[in-house]
């Protein structure tokens, strides 16, 4: 829990004149405090909105909202005056970001996400990629995951970035441009960075890089969850659409309608939900079997108004693998390629993207 899980919680919150309650400014700032598992939420406001005092239903709507969040225990409510609101800037001022003005403008930005981790989601990311590239549009991935970062290793790039009149030219593999914070770290070096740091980060790889001008689609490569970074990327890249990933398991499907409803509320477009490990195939006897069930992806496509754009098998290599491309196993690639098909059909603008 943090305050923009809160901010949040209270983003589709609305004043009488219809203006948010989060783009008001009345928000001075939320205070958490956690015992064991639970927590505690103060929130101060101003006791003045608009020449009145703040709207009783209003407040009881902030903190009905933030009840509803897993694991409060109490909100509280305080009103405070401006004369002593810090110095600083609003809460939401300071937590807002600028959309990034240095990537080509006609690029289509395709956000991979999920709810939780190991549902293969960055393997999904980089084989959409080279689909993608393969289809012959000029493509990028840019890997936002700072703390599990694991684009360049997956996609069998060994090659880092060049530095070229200030910017950092990016590595190719498979002729799709990459970038990623691996490229700047030493080996196994942990991050051990707080949220505006990794906001930070974030917003330097992908200013600093000098990417193709020409570029058509960039695929990013989110962690996962709703976190600091799913919340700097929404900013960062607001016309960007969303592709979910999860895999026919339950607890996986429901985190993912998280993620999803996350985008929702940020403006994003849901291209659709790819469930990954969705049956295996037994080499032996051609069997189809379903090691982590049935209806997970569905169940998300259904919850958010969208549609399962493909099931990706579990696939068992049939050589060690250096890399998680799957270009030169027909039957694991046909997937991607039918992904990619959809998503840029379902990316195109009024003109043609290619």
């Amino acid at each position: 829990m943090n305050k923009r899980d809160a901010l949040q919680a209270l983003a589709s919150v609305r004043l009488p004149s219809g203006k948010g309650l989060v783009a008001s400014g009345h928000i001075q700032d939320i205070l958490i405090e956690q015992h064991g598992e639970a927590f505690y939420l103060a929130v101060l406001i101003d006791t003045v909105w608009e020449g009145a005092p703040p709207p009783k239903a209003v407040l009881d709507e902030v903190q009905s909202r933030l009840m509803a969040l897993p694991h409060v225990a109490a909100v509280k409510v305080v009103p405070r005056s401006k004369e002593h609101r810090p110095q600083a800037r609003p809460l939401q001022q300071r937590q807002k970001r600028q959309a990034l003005q240095s990537l080509p403008s006609r690029a289509v930005v395709v956000a991979v996400t999920s709810g939780k981790g190991g549902v293969g989601k960055s393997t999904v990311s980089v084989n959409l990629a080279v689909a993608l590239r393969q289809m012959g549009l000029r493509t990028a991935i840019l890997d936002c995951d700072i703390y599990g970062f694991s684009v360049p290793q997956l996609i069998g790039l060994q090659e880092k970035p060049r530095l070229l009149k200030d910017r950092l030219l990016p590595p190719r593999a498979e002729d799709v441009q990459v970038m990623s914070i691996d490229f700047f770290l030493q080996q196994n070096e942990a991050i051990v960075w707080r949220g505006p740091m990794l906001g930070k980060a974030l917003q330097q790889l992908a200013e600093d890089t000098l990417w193709d001008p020409k570029l058509e689609i960039i695929v990013l490569d989110l962690p996962p969850g709703t976190g600091d970074i799913a919340l700097d990327v929404s900013a960062f890249f607001p016309q960007a659409k969303t592709l979910l990933v999860s895999t026919p398991d339950p607890f996986a499907a429901r985190v993912a309608v998280r993620a999803g409803l996350m985008a929702q509320k940020s403006g994003h477009t849901i291209l659709g939900v790819v469930e990954n490990m969705a049956y295996q195939r037994c080499p032996h006897c051609n069997e189809v079997i379903y090691p982590l069930g049935q209806g997970g992806a569905d169940a998300v496509a259904q919850t958010l108004q969208t549609k399962v754009l493909v099931r990706i098998p579990s696939v068992v290599p049939t050589a060690p693998q250096q890399n998680g491309l799957f270009v030169d196993q027909p039957a694991a690639w046909q997937p991607y390629e039918q992904l990619a098909k959809q998503v840029i059909a379902l990316s195109k603008p009024e003109e043609d993207i290619a």
